[in-house]
């Protein structure tokens, strides 16, 4: 017997002590972690409560400069300040030291600033002698003009300092973003807009450098690539922070006024940070990331210096959420010391905070938004880069397009935000539309939190993943893929002339104070001949129905199935419906665990006769996926004919971890009975009902609770629908109605 053997068979032992409720149709390949439980997951019983601080830990507090400041003190500056010498590193290390001496104006804390720079350029002098170069682009570039300005305000250095100037010029002369010959690459990226930066500062600073009008003029191209498109090409938790920090930090020096703040066109770009923020203070990582909450400490300077710089108070509540949540997420909760966030970046945030600026709550309602369409192009064609871009340098080692971005400026859907309101524990999903990022996943549900639980996780991909929804195969591999027409284009794979022509559209959008219903488009799903269409009802603290609609175009071979990606499946399980949890979301990079409130979620497949539910272990195919490792499926398989249609309706409902307990110290042949009721032992599963389900109509009865009925309809013809006593002609419904004896 082989390992793999010896896995199913744990496996399956663990199904069957487990779960009394699977049946035949439910395989499980091979995973240990399928269902591993603390049983102080059930201690605070049936009941979520917020106002609960064992069950909700999250704090509510107020956050102003002082908070900020209290943080800096809780990072021992003092003992920052007496190491200055941190080599590379030393422009963020030190930081909580600036925000010391912006604070109190005592030199001690300008000297060690001082000490950090000139250990700096050492630094760079021994890497240069090494390698010829350094490649560290991202901080340097941002936070040194910051330690400039701030020694120069407070007269701890003058602005023509020798010193300051060799180091600075040392840094713009040898820096190569790519750790690579070329340098002075093009385009609003996360290398190229720094090295702009960088150069445009030390032409501005010392014109008469023998590089001032060609520094200059590099500089105001990169600023005008990414002026062109105001959007960053990055899709993602991740390296989308890179182009934006620099603005944040640099934006008024690099063009001399506040535009990057205040110019219309940049508010898209700054919402985004606003609007994906979930009503308990998360951020749902999708796209490239580096884990759970990616990047939120990124958002906190940010969204301060938003603030202050438009005098617009949602940012600052905003940025109140997200500390409240990294606070939650400290290691030791006794301590002052908040290690979930970045010291240098919560530095910056107490430089910024301006409490002259009340804190306001955002619109509560759900949105749907849209960005600037970003493809990847051959980086080294320099004819490309001046009818692209313009004014190419056709020197061989400069002038490249940064990790081969473009902004088209065509624009695509970018999130569907299902938002339930502001208030701590409201239901919350973040929903992908774009179509041309990498990974491609129009229609995943790339985040749902409830009482500031996470019920999935997404990996830190940059190639194809299929996110919580339909996965579509051509099994036979035999289909006619559809490629966008422009061959130019590279593929996840930065192959040329086979990028998948995805396209997606909203097609419906209405926000109720009940519930928000939309649709979404895909044409050509990951390069098929299908169109796919993703139907969603989000009843507003209560749960999410959605249909997945797929009509072939042409006929192949297919293998179809909704999905929802979690770490443990049980132990309710049944025919077509799972409980599923995430017991310990994963953070930073995969080598930490972050806290969660104890919540489950009903995923309930409405039961079709030629499904089958799997549980896939998806370590064995991708260890991307070590941060969500199993995955519940209702699959399909068949050809379907040129113009059929297959419908898959589902419904994902939060609610609190339900207990068997046993009655007697022998075995239970019924774990029903060991539960409180029908709906704890089915998760609720036993209250859906669906009592139509075709592409015309699908209707859904659910009694999640006693005594209360909900409905749903799903009806995009929009005819005429008598349900009960309800009479509709909408394309959606949602109604609550109180049940009928």
């Amino acid at each position: 017997m082989n390992l793999i053997q010896v896995r199913y068979l744990h496996c399956l032992v663990i199904i069957l002590h487990a779960s009394p409720l699977s049946c035949a149709s439910v395989e499980a390949q091979p995973s240990s972690t399928r269902y591993s439980i603390d049983v102080e997951r059930y201690r605070f019983g049936t009941n979520p409560a917020v106002e609960n601080p064992d069950f909700y830990p999250i704090p509510q507090n107020r956050v102003d400069r002082e908070t900020y400041l209290q943080q800096i003190d809780a990072y021992n500056p003092e003992a920052i300040a007496e190491n200055p010498n941190r080599g590379m590193a030393g422009p963020q290390a030190l930081m909580p030291v600036l925000a010391k001496y912006l604070q109190t104006g005592d030199t001690q804390w300008s000297d060690a600033c001082i000490a950090m720079l000139k250990a700096f350029h050492e630094e760079l002098l021994r890497q240069v002698a090494d390698k010829n170069w350094f490649w560290q682009f991202e901080h340097p570039a941002a936070l040194i003009p910051i330690y400039r300005k701030h020694l120069i305000a407070g007269g701890a250095m003058n602005a023509d300092a020798p010193w300051f100037r060799e180091m600075w010029l040392t840094y713009c002369r040898n820096l190569h973003v790519w750790d690579s010959e070329p340098v002075e690459w093009r385009g609003g990226c996360h290398r190229s807009m720094p090295e702009g930066y960088a150069k445009g500062r030390a032409a501005a600073w010392y014109p008469d450098i023998p590089e001032a009008a060609e520094w200059k003029r590099y500089s105001n191209l990169v600023f005008g690539d990414f002026w062109r498109a105001k959007d960053a090409p990055q899709n993602d938790t991740g390296y989308m922070m890179g182009p934006l920090i620099i603005l944040i930090c640099g934006g008024d020096q690099w063009t001399g006024d506040d535009r990057v703040f205040n110019d219309p066109g940049m508010k898209r770009l700054w919402e985004r940070l606003l609007v994906e923020i979930s009503p308990d203070g998360l951020i749902n990582p999708y796209g490239p990331n580096g884990g759970w909450n990616s990047t939120a400490d990124y958002r906190i300077a940010m969204l301060e210096r938003l603030a202050t710089k438009t005098g617009d108070g949602r940012y600052r509540f905003g940025a109140q959420k997200l500390f409240n949540y990294l606070r939650y997420q400290q290691r030791d909760p006794n301590s002052q010391n908040l290690n979930s966030a970045a010291p240098w970046l919560i530095s910056l945030a107490s430089i910024w905070a301006n409490d002259r600026i009340e804190s306001i709550e955002p619109t509560s309602g759900s949105i749907w938004n849209k960005r600037g369409e970003a493809i990847r192009i051959p980086h080294t064609d320099k004819q490309l880069t001046d009818r692209l871009l313009g004014n190419a340098d056709f020197r061989e080692n400069r002038g490249h397009i940064c990790c081969s971005w473009y902004m088209t400026g065509k624009e695509w859907p970018d999130k569907l935000i299902l938002r339930s309101g502001w208030n701590p524990g409201d239901f919350f999903g973040l929903i992908e539309l774009h179509p041309t990022s990498f990974p491609a996943n129009p229609g995943g549900i790339m985040g749902l939190n409830r009482w500031g639980a996470p019920f999935t996780q997404i990996v830190t991909s940059k190639g194809a993943s299929v996110e919580n929804r339909l996965l579509i195969e051509d099994v036979n591999q035999q289909v006619k893929r559809r490629y966008h027409p422009d061959k130019l284009r590279i593929d996840e794979f930065w192959r040329s002339g086979s990028m998948p022509d995805i396209r997606s559209e909203m097609t419906y959008f209405e926000d109720t104070p009940q519930a928000t219903y939309a649709r979404v488009r895909v044409q050509n799903m990951d390069g098929l001949p299908v169109v796919y269409e993703r139907e969603f009802v989000f009843a507003k603290n209560r749960f999410l129905a959605t249909r997945e609609i797929v009509t072939f175009e042409e006929s192949f071979k297919a293998r179809l199935a909704p999905l929802w990606n979690t770490h443990n499946v049980g132990p309710q399980i049944g025919s077509h419906w799972a409980n599923t949890f995430i017991h310990q979301p994963v953070a930073n990079n995969g080598t930490r665990s972050m806290k969660s409130p104890p919540l489950d979620l009903l995923v309930w497949f409405a039961p079709r006769k030629d499904c089958e539910l799997k549980v896939i272990d998806r370590l064995i195919d991708d260890p991307r996926a070590e941060a969500c490792p199993n995955q519940v499926r209702y699959q399909w398989e068949g050809t379907p004919a040129i113009g059929e249609q297959l419908v898959f309706t589902q419904v994902y409902f939060p609610h609190s971890p339900y207990r068997a307990r046993a009655t007697s110290n022998n075995p239970n042949p019924n774990a029903r009975a060991a539960y409180a009721n029908e709906l704890q032992a089915t998760a609720h599963a036993s209250g859906i009902q669906i009592l139509k389900d075709s592409p015309e109509v699908s209707v859904l009865r659910l009694e999640l609770a006693p005594g209360q009925v909900e409905w749903v309809v799903f009806n995009p013809e929009m005819k005429p629908r008598q349900i009960e006593n309800l009479q509709s002609v909408s394309p959606f419904l949602y109604r609550s109605t109180p049940r009928q004896e």
